[in-house]
């Protein structure tokens, strides 16, 4: 069938949030996005910077004639491409590539350089984007993952108690961010206070996976969020931190472990997370996906 261009609509959401898990389930492995950044930066990551509109003209689709999806273009960032296949045609991917190039040229390119990143193991499309005059650079991305194959011990010091999303409002979650990421007092923090409710709305969360570390003073001081995709059976960590103040306690091991441990029982097999950071190895994940970034001019020279 013949694959057509056309540009991403905001009622597009839950079609390519089902791409992304039919995508997964072809592969068994993430191509590149699983549908915790889509939903994350839908829902709260764009939203919250007031560039969500701005952000949806620099998605683009790819169609087949009964208008099912063949590829997505989106970015955070970088621009990442979305497959369900390891061979994808000539054709798709010079789409892709015409589509970023042509954003490029609309002033979307940082100081004149465009930025991809392209899983390892997509050896077609690093080599469509080398012929083009793309050259690998510094940077990349990667997702780890563990297998839920055993129990996880939950170990919280004294005075700190756990909640999910049931029992946490959006504004205590709100500060809870904003002081993991060390943001306080700023345009973001205030941002961050009027939109973080909006994650609820995701399609893929679940105020059970909602889960925090809370002081005595109700204070969230290591969270873990995570999606949940039914089809295959994954967890998807999104966000996590914990409190400037409140680090090497084990907040953070113990709220991701007790997430494990409640997606194991609600049949879960795998965890998924990124990129490779000492504490994520440390807890026990290894790297599954390893990205590089490709880049060239914009002009093309």
């Amino acid at each position: 069938m013949k694959i057509k261009y056309r540009g991403y609509q905001r009622g597009d959401m839950m079609k390519v949030r089902r791409f992304l898990m039919d995508s997964y389930s072809n592969l068994k492995q993430p191509n590149s996005w699983l549908i915790d950044r889509w939903e994350f930066e839908i829902f709260f990551g764009e939203a919250r910077k007031g560039q969500l509109e701005d952000w949806e003209r620099q998605v683009g689709l790819w169609e087949d004639e009964s208008g099912k999806l063949a590829g997505v273009a989106c970015m955070d960032g970088d621009m990442y491409f979305q497959l369900n296949t390891l061979h994808p045609t000539e054709s798709l991917m010079s789409g892709l590539l015409d589509f970023y190039e042509e954003l490029a040229d609309k002033n979307y390119s940082y100081n004149n350089v465009i930025h991809l990143v392209i899983p390892e193991f997509m050896t077609s499309l690093k080599a469509l984007a080398k012929n083009r005059g793309y050259v690998q650079a510094d940077g990349g991305d990667t997702v780890v993952s563990i297998e839920l194959d055993r129990d996880f011990p939950v170990e919280l010091p004294p005075g700190i108690t756990l909640r999910n999303g049931q029992r946490l409002s959006d504004r205590d979650k709100a500060v809870g961010h904003i002081m993991a990421f060390n943001y306080p007092n700023t345009e973001e923090a205030k941002w961050t206070l009027e939109y973080y409710g909006e994650l609820r709305k995701a399609p893929g969360y679940r105020p059970e996976l909602d889960l925090a570390a809370v002081n005595g003073r109700g204070e969230v001081v290591s969270f873990c969020n995570i999606f949940w995709d039914d089809r295959n059976r994954i967890g998807m960590l999104e966000p996590v931190g914990t409190h400037i103040d409140y680090r090497r306690l084990g907040l953070g091991r113990a709220v991701i472990y007790e997430g494990l441990n409640r997606l194991r029982a609600m049949g879960a097999v795998k965890v998924y997370t990124g990129p490779t950071q000492p504490f994520y190895e440390a807890i026990g994940f290894r790297t599954e996906v390893t990205m590089k970034r490709w880049s060239k001019n914009s002009s093309g020279t």
